[in-house]
């Protein structure tokens, strides 16, 4: 184990000056919104959901557009929420 005083040159403020040591952190790995950026969490929906809402697209492939009435409906036969509809 090294000794605990300073063996380097000390540099103009008398203090030494050690590369072996690591320099202190940042804190970066610990930044909460750096990991939402990069662990974006991707729903699964329920096998039964998909289902349905593949039919609906298969039915309507000329115009894939779900009315508001109709994302309502899908909402209600899916158990999804009308926003999961919506980014579906």
């Amino acid at each position: 184990m090294r000794d605990q005083m300073c063996t380097n040159q000390p540099d103009m403020f008398g203090d030494c000056l050690d590369n072996g040591m690591a320099s202190p952190s940042t804190g970066d790995d610990d930044d909460p919104d750096r990991d939402k950026l990069h662990n974006k969490k991707r729903g699964i929906f329920p096998k039964v959901a998909t289902n349905i809402l593949r039919a609906w697209l298969f039915q309507h492939l000329t115009h894939p557009y779900p009315s508001e009435e109709q994302k309502k409906q899908l909402a209600l036969d899916t158990g999804l929420t009308n926003l999961q509809v919506n980014n579906w």
